[in-house]
């Protein structure tokens, strides 16, 4: 059963294999990675679920992310994990810096494989928007993307336009900028419920009326991938009942993070960085 790329057909069984992971990709998330990047899969011809996969999304010299590490429950421990990880490595040869979001079971198996911890963050379920100590927000407007693109690459070290306008495109009630153009929040649709991020913001104040727009907008649940250095947001959405669901750990292989990790207040999720 030697590895395969995965095509458009295999769509329906892939995203099985992410939602027996309990994890919330659509098909349009899987795409992402058929236009944008590399995907393996293992394929054992079970006819409703994947085996096994792995993702690579370059995002150029600098940085590039490897995501959709899953497989099957009744195929695990089988070294399946190791043996795609092995291929997304070295797909990814000659990257600077190769940057994954591991889960605490995941987390051991990457250090093996010279991965470094570098920042961690939760997942959040959001109830009611969060309030107090808000800065007010607006909704996103076409001449704002110049400045939003501009911030983001600070952000995150790297450019990633096709990405967000992707993600705005999917769910525009989410896309929200502060008063003064200089923080924004996108998000995009979910298998299981909506996600907002990335969330880039300078203060706690433009990130709680950020998050509280964009989950305001969108009229119900919500999750949220939150930096653990979020402590003022945190208290908020806890206040209105927001429930922590699972940790994360980013690692990276070669050298450390671009850009301006402090700024990534929610990720755009473990699969996109």
């Amino acid at each position: 059963m030697p590895p395969r790329p995965l095509t458009e057909d295999d769509l329906p069984r892939a995203v099985a294999l992410s939602a027996t992971a309990g994890w919330n990709q659509t098909a349009e998330d899987w795409r992402v990675f058929l236009r944008q990047g590399q995907v393996r899969t293992l394929d054992d011809g079970h006819p409703d679920c994947l085996a096994a996969t792995a993702a690579v999304l370059p995002f150029g010299p600098d940085l590039a992310w490897i995501s959709m590490v899953l497989v099957r429950p009744d195929r695990r421990r089988g070294g399946l994990a190791t043996a795609l990880m092995r291929w997304a490595v070295e797909a990814l040869s000659g990257t600077r810096c190769i940057a994954l979001d591991a889960t605490p079971e995941g987390r051991e198996v990457y250090r093996r494989l010279g991965f470094e911890d570098r920042f961690g963050f939760a997942r959040w379920r959001l109830g009611a928007a969060p309030s107090g100590g808000a800065a007010p927000a607006r909704a996103l407007r076409a001449e704002d993307w110049d400045g939003i693109l501009d911030r983001d690459a600070a952000a995150f070290g790297v450019p990633r336009e096709s990405l967000l306008r992707g993600f705005a495109a999917r769910l525009p009630q989410a896309a929200w900028i502060t008063q003064d153009g200089a923080d924004f929040a996108l998000g995009r649709d979910g298998f299981r419920l909506p996600q907002i991020g990335p969330v880039v913001a300078r203060s706690p104040a433009a990130a709680v009326g950020l998050v509280a727009a964009a989950r305001g907008a969108i009229g119900g649940p919500a999750l949220l991938d939150l930096a653990d250095d979020q402590a003022e947001l945190a208290l908020a959405i806890e206040a209105a009942g927001a429930q922590r669901l699972r940790r994360f750990t980013r690692m990276t292989l070669g050298t450390p993070l671009p850009g301006a990790p402090g700024l990534l207040v929610a990720m755009a999720g473990p699969e996109f960085g």
